[in-house]
């Protein structure tokens, strides 16, 4: 046995290389998606986790280094096997006898390892080296990748600039709220058989100015929220990508850190990020309060997902980490912090992006949770139509305390796109699934206005109409800063684009001619 093996065999480090090891694979297969901001958490959580776990080992092993074998093949199975007995067209019941016979198996591996001291030491030394080897050649993977992509992000989140403007003693609070899919009121009538216009008599009744006919600028929310927030469209950041046309991680930068929170920061005011599970909106490293209700890291759901936590709390419908619930649940939740919010006299900048009336259809139009075997019996109409009454009667009371709270304020509602064509819809039950893919340059002059279509709903604090009134969303903060905080920067010129698809995110074809063509 040679001296490396010996020292190597000191060390406990099997269970956390073997958890490293699974968290690279998974960050791996979503580079493009998640950037180091996102996976931080998740890597230390995930790490604090195997050292506990090995510790607890030490408890019954005896010694450490038998501890960190055990804890290597207590991952081993946690991460890996699971996913392989998922490829068997089994039933749980199957599948959960096939799980205890992998435990039993490595139990008797575990079982199997030298008494004999001087030979445990080579096995573990041999193990513990096989683990860091592994580690360093994945690590080593995804940090050259890593090392290439993120040199091009920078360029792209420093294209789109700054936004302008000065706060004074009686400048106005801003209340940005986002609603994911919200369709445009011709689209609810046409499409849904829905009779929006109480909800927006209501707005206008409260001084609110509701454009007739407003589109998204992009089609899909990353876009769409990146454009808004940033009160720029998105042809910078496509002139400065020299990396991958397929890495999303820019674009999702650039909507949870704009320049409008930026701009807001600088002013003195107080941000407050409300966003959803979805990443790109989950938290803002710029606001100064991200508001989170039962926002999981991405990375983190991936892995309870398609771990052993995933098998066995789906198998045996253990509503813990439910999706559906915990969506139901944060929709009413943020509405009430925020109404909260509306009574705090501090000057405030505040974004809250609702997934709602967006699939999956956990919502009933009084706030209770829908059942997923009512959904799935009720037609996508009805679901869809049950998540915009109860979001009409939420942004109401919502409106209602922001004018009765100490500050006046701007009050913007707007969606970011529209639903889904019915053709490509796919499955809308479950957190991420509902999208398939489109081929957006064939759509259909309705089906596009159907997607592009929008609420845009402005209010000033003088309950007169704006001075400013935003055609499009990417006119939204540029309007704002130049009616409130004298700003003289040029208002974006409002128009409307598609990229391309998944792989091709910065190559743009605009529609907005499709869109005027009824």
């Amino acid at each position: 046995m040679d001296g490396l093996t010996i020292r190597a065999a000191r060390y406990p480090v099997a269970g956390i290389a073997v958890t490293l090891i699974a968290l690279i694979a998974f960050w791996s297969g979503n580079q493009l998606r998640l950037g180091f901001e996102s996976v931080w958490p998740t890597i230390i959580g995930a790490v604090v986790v195997a050292g506990a776990v090995t510790a607890l080992f030490r408890l019954f092993c005896g010694d450490w280094a038998r501890a960190g074998i055990a804890a290597g093949m207590a991952a081993l199975y946690f991460f890996y096997v699971p996913r392989l007995l998922a490829l068997l067209p089994v039933s749980f019941a199957v599948a959960a006898m096939l799980h205890v016979a992998a435990i039993g198996l490595l139990v008797l591996l575990y079982r199997a390892l030298p008494s004999e001291p001087v030979k445990f030491r080579d096995v573990a030394g041999r193990l513990n080296l096989l683990c860091a080897l592994l580690l360093v050649i994945n690590a080593g993977s995804l940090g050259a990748r890593q090392w290439r992509l993120e040199p091009a992000r920078s360029a792209v989140a420093e294209s789109l600039g700054d936004l302008h403007g000065e706060a004074s003693a009686n400048s106005p609070d801003v209340w940005h709220i986002l609603f994911d899919r919200y369709a445009a009121t011709d689209t609810l009538k046409s499409r849904y058989g829905f009779d929006n216009q109480p909800f927006v008599d209501a707005l206008r009744q409260r001084g609110f100015v509701v454009h007739d006919s407003a589109y998204s600028n992009y089609q899909r929310t990353s876009h769409s929220v990146a454009s808004t927030m940033n009160g720029s469209l998105l042809d910078p950041m496509a002139a400065a990508m020299t990396g991958e046309q397929g890495d999303w991680v820019p674009i999702y930068r650039a909507a949870r850190d704009g320049a409008a929170i930026r701009r807001f920061n600088a002013m003195g005011y107080s941000t407050v990020f409300a966003g959803s599970w979805w990443e790109p909106t989950r938290f803002s490293s710029t606001a100064d309060r991200s508001m989170t209700v039962r926002a999981v890291p991405q990375l983190t759901r991936l892995i309870i997902d398609q771990s052993a936590a995933g098998f066995w709390l789906g198998g045996l419908a253990i509503p813990y980490l439910d999706g559906r619930g915990d969506q139901c649940h944060r929709a009413n939740e943020k509405f009430r912090r925020l109404r909260d919010l509306a009574q705090d006299d501090a000057p405030k900048h505040v974004f809250a992006h609702f997934l709602v009336p967006h699939p999956p259809f956990v919502l009933n139009a009084d706030g209770s949770c829908r059942d997923i075997a009512v959904a799935r019996k009720a037609s996508r109409t009805e679901n869809y139509l049950e998540q915009v009454r109860f979001a009409n009667a939420q942004t109401l009371e919502l409106i209602d305390a922001i004018l009765a709270g100490p500050r006046p304020a701007v009050i913007v509602l707007h969606s970011d796109e529209g639903p889904w064509p019915a053709p490509y819809v796919g499955d809308e039950h479950g957190l991420g699934t509902d999208p398939v893919p489109v081929p957006w340059a064939k759509l259909s002059g309705d089906q596009l206005r159907e997607k592009m279509g929008i609420l845009l709903a402005v209010r000033d604090p003088s309950g007169r109409p704006p001075a400013t009134m935003p055609a499009s969303p990417v006119q939204i903060y540029p309007a704002i800063l130049r009616d409130h905080f004298g700003s003289r920067q040029p208002m974006p010129a409002s128009r409307h684009y598609m990229f391309e698809s998944d792989a091709a995110l910065y190559r743009f074809e605009e529609v907005g001619a499709r869109l005027a063509a009824r």
